[in-house]
């Protein structure tokens, strides 16, 4: 199984890479102007050994980016890189990208002072939350973090949004295909059905937990509401289980799978306010129109709802 995309893929090569004592560094992007292909808040890393996680580019800042932090690794000091691809002279003698834009990207060594960064990540991945920090940014100031809620001259405010957190209800056909494209994405995706048999981890080798529950009580065991729940158990009863208990859960997306004349039965059978609590949040059908059928196009119309959904303006 390939590694996990995103912030996840990310988190989860630097933990590796502490583990083994291999010395490696974590670059941020802080700020962006005009076009570029990363935004502020994006994460890669590269280690002592040359092995990189994370891009900020479509490959032609890469080598740029893996100097920046192997100095940072050998100098055991946060550096600076500025990539300016806004005018000709980039175009013809420089990167050759034609992106017509400018990214600053910081990069801390670990161990050093990049600890405190990689630390802070760690403990906003454990609650689910985004993390919030200030950045120095200018000479006197470059590579120092706070995560008081404050950022001084010479500092940048940042978020660094979070792992996407996906629950499906059900593990029929449509399952192995969503898990792998969540995967690649770098989704934390767990899966619950009450029928064992398709819980086999050698069908779902991307999930990240199996759950043989029944919907409601997958739910009321849950530390914390997913960023978005998928009710696809194909059995009526269970969907409607589902529907009934999310209903009182403060869970962002709900999506319900199959035809818009099975929604409107289902949803006949809730109580006033569970619709009213419900249909604000639901998404039934599940999926943009795309066209195609089967499972796995099914799998990719969720996931490209759901990014949608995940990337939307605030």
């Amino acid at each position: 199984m390939s590694a996990p995309g995103g912030l996840r893929g990310a988190l989860a090569a630097a933990q590796a890479h502490r583990a083994a004592g291999t010395p490696f560094a974590l670059a941020l992007v802080t700020d962006t102007e005009g076009s570029t292909y990363r935004k502020a808040g994006a994460l890669a890393l590269v280690a002592a050994d040359g092995t990189r996680t994370g891009t900020i580019s479509g490959g032609c800042l890469e080598p740029a980016l893996e100097a920046l932090c192997q100095d940072a690794i050998a100098r055991g000091q946060p550096g600076v890189a500025v990539f300016d691809t806004r005018d000709d002279d980039d175009l013809l003698f420089g990167s050759g990208s034609g992106c017509r834009g400018r990214m600053r990207v910081l990069a801390w060594p670990l161990p050093g002072p990049g600890d405190a960064l990689f630390d802070a990540l760690l403990a906003a991945h454990a609650t689910g939350g985004a993390l919030s920090l200030a950045v120095g940014v200018e000479a006197a100031t470059l590579g120092a973090l706070r995560f008081d809620g404050t950022a001084p001259e010479g500092f940048l405010p940042l978020r660094i949004a979070p792992v996407r957190r996906l629950l499906l209800l059900g593990a029929g056909p449509e399952a192995p295909p969503l898990l792998r494209l969540a995967h690649t994405l770098g989704w934390e995706t767990t899966v619950a059905d009450h029928r064992e048999g398709l819980l086999r981890a050698a069908r779902l080798p991307e999930a990240h937990a199996l759950l043989a529950l029944k919907p409601a009580a997958t739910l009321e065991a849950s530390p914390r509401a997913p960023d978005a729940a998928l009710v696809m158990t194909h059995l009526a009863s269970a969907d409607l289980e589902a529907l009934r208990a999310l209903s009182t859960l403060a869970v962002p997306y709900v999506g319900l799978l199959g035809p818009p004349g099975r929604r409107d039965e289902l949803l006949a059978e809730l109580d006033g306010t569970q619709r009213a609590a419900l249909l604000p949040r639901l998404h039934a059908p599940a999926g943009l129109f795309l066209g195609g059928e089967g499972p796995e196009a099914i799998a990719l119309a969720i996931a490209a709802d759901l990014q949608r959904h995940f990337h939307a303006p605030p």
